[in-house]
């Protein structure tokens, strides 16, 4: 198995930045898309706009622990945000899931590669599933940061069936559509130019 270099940790500590603004790009987008506050949309936009960037990872660096990496960048994100400490579960969880998954494929099958970055894109999901599992003590931290009854009431997303498929959807399609780009993009900009050799 190829080990990370230390130019590989630099490159992906390159493109954990780059994807790191682009799931900021995507919240901003969400926000204007969804003026509820609540973010729902904030890992499905995040998804479209990342995919091009962890597929150029991917084929830029393509060693187990680039993907786990970003996911760790982000994980401290969420850990050092103000949202709960346990909301750097998810990221880590789903980031390390997504980099054994394009393993398998050596990180270059392109259906894997999917796979695996819709399951990297699930790792922003750390506030909305710690509201859902931990809702009271989600609220309470809220209310510690200061935050009103009527702002708790207006982000929270409620756990239904319904709010559960519909989140997953709306991820699964952002990611899918993000990777493809990202793919696409990789075939016909990158290699041709010879930046990816």
């Amino acid at each position: 198995m190829k080990q990370l270099k230390v130019k590989d940790i630099m490159v992906t500590g390159a493109f954990a930045a780059l994807y790191f603004l682009c799931v900021g790009l995507g919240t901003l987008i969400a926000a204007v898309f969804d003026r509820s506050g609540n973010m729902m949309y904030a890992p499905a936009f995040s998804a479209v706009i990342g995919g091009p960037v962890y597929m150029v990872l991917l084929s830029k660096v393509g060693k187990f622990g680039s993907i786990s990496l970003v996911s760790g960048v982000m994980a401290c994100f969420f850990f050092l945000s103000g949202y709960m400490t346990s909301a750097f579960l998810p990221s880590l969880v789903f980031g390390i899931a997504g980099d054994f998954v394009a393993k398998q494929g050596q990180y270059q099958q392109k259906w894997l590669n999917i796979v695996s970055f819709t399951i990297f894109s699930f790792g922003n999901l750390g506030p909305i599933i710690l509201m859902w599992l931990m809702k009271d003590a989600y609220e309470a931290n809220l209310l510690a940061r200061g935050k009103s009854a009527e702002y708790i009431a207006r982000v929270m997303v409620d756990f239904t069936v319904g709010n559960v498929l519909w989140l997953s959807a709306t991820i699964i399609i952002g990611a899918v559509i993000g990777a493809v780009i990202g793919q696409k993009m990789v075939d016909k900009s990158f290699k041709k130019s010879g930046l990816l050799q």
